[in-house]
């Protein structure tokens, strides 16, 4: 079977369900053949090293100094789990694990510090390449997201995902990363949770850049989005594409709601085309 026809998916807990007969033992089920359990994480969550070997302020770097207290326990991710130190740990844990596939995000202002291609930052090519030959050294399928809700905040200062002129700059860092990790990584994802960058960090205040301009931004954040992820699998397409088992996609998020009647039955799927 191959690497395109196996079925990727993210696995963070695996709950076994009882049946509603008290009693009455579950049947056996198997996962199928080419099933991969893997984890995820994001470049924020895990790297640390916020401010070291050139890298450069990203939105949650400054939403995070500027309310030291917005998250929980006054956390930010200036040390999180120290990633970017202790990625030959982490790989010997996915090993722990058994884990097939590890998904991780590249750190845009951590990659081109200026935010723009006029600037590779060869220390973020030498750590992830490292992490990635880590992995593959135990046979750890590598799948790397472009960006997981990280601008660096130079582009925000710019208008971020409400500025058009971003389709172009995403495609320029997609096509570095592409570039310089093409030749070891087969699976792709262009955006972690499109609703989530754009409603909630455009739209509302719950994630970085916290901008609450609901109804206008939200919107222009999603179009811009949306063009930047398809320019971006066409270029890739068009210019990197040497395998058919390279696989380029996206990461959707979105709540789905159920009528409690058939009197709110417009009312949900109307909702649900909004999500």
């Amino acid at each position: 079977m191959s690497r395109t026809s196996r079925l990727l998916v993210l696995v963070s807990c695996l709950a076994l369900t009882t049946s509603n007969s008290f009693g009455k033992r579950q049947q056996v089920r198997y996962f199928p053949n080419g099933f991969l359990f893997g984890s995820s994480t994001s470049s924020y969550q895990v790297e640390g090293a916020w401010d070291e070997d050139g890298k450069s302020p990203n939105v949650w770097d400054t939403a995070t100094h500027a309310r030291p207290c917005w998250i929980s326990e006054c956390h930010n991710g200036d040390v999180a789990t120290d990633s970017y130190h202790l990625y030959k740990r982490d790989v010997e844990m996915m090993r722990e694990l058994n884990l097939d596939f590890y998904r991780f995000s590249i750190s845009w202002s951590r990659l081109l510090p200026t935010s723009f291609n006029d600037n590779i930052n060869e220390k973020a090519v030498e750590f992830y390449r490292n992490l990635i030959d880590e992995m593959l050294m135990y046979n750890i399928e590598p799948m790397v997201t472009l960006y997981h809700w990280d601008l660096p905040q130079k582009l925000q200062d710019m208008g971020g995902w409400t500025n058009p002129h971003i389709v172009d700059w995403f495609v320029d860092y997609a096509r570095i990363v592409f570039d310089q990790f093409g030749d070891q990584v087969n699976f792709w994802i262009t955006f972690n949770e499109p609703r989530d960058i754009c409603h909630q960090g455009y739209g509302a205040s719950t994630l970085a850049p916290l901008l609450k301009i609901a109804g206008v931004a939200e919107y222009m954040c999603a179009k811009n989005l949306l063009l930047a992820h398809a320019k971006t699998y066409h270029m890739f397409n068009k210019e990197f594409r040497s395998s058919k088992e390279a696989m380029v996609g996206i990461s959707i998020s979105a709540n789905w709601l159920e009528p409690e009647s058939q009197e709110h039955a417009e009312a949900a799927e109307e909702s649900r085309a909004f999500e």
